[in-house]
């Protein structure tokens, strides 16, 4: 299993992203990991082109300023779809969130938290 080299966590939950970057460092797989606490600071990043892109974002739906879908759809309409990876990380266990996570192609998966090491393997064997 090859290393990435970086990824990007979207959420506002705070203890969540703590945790979280526990996780992803302990497996040391993921490289350089960057957190933003709304989609807009991640767009804003991701569309001014002067840094590398993550080769892995982990999204969060319930979030302020734009949510989890409003940044979908602006990454959709963009170039930067067929580059990326995306895995929504939702406490959401609604069916329809999870149906229409599948409507958008930069979508690899929707994954329920709490995240643990054997669904951030499953993403590292999926991308590699």
């Amino acid at each position: 299993m090859s290393k990435i080299k970086m990824t990007y966590i979207i959420d506002d939950d705070a203890i969540f992203v703590f945790v979280l970057k526990k996780l992803l460092e302990k497996n040391g797989n993921f490289g350089n990991i960057i957190d933003f606490k709304n989609g807009n600071d991640a767009i804003d990043i991701l569309f001014s082109k002067q840094s590398e892109l993550p080769c892995v974002i982990l999204l969060d739906l319930n979030m302020p300023i734009i949510d989890g879908w409003q940044f979908l759809d602006q990454l959709e309409d963009s170039d930067l779809k067929d580059q990326l990876n995306v895995y929504i990380m939702s406490s959401s266990i609604d069916r329809t969130d999870i149906e229409k996570s599948k409507t958008y192609s930069i979508v690899k998966d929707f994954i329920s938290k709490p995240v643990n090491a054997d669904k951030l393997n499953k993403i590292l064997e999926e991308i590699n």
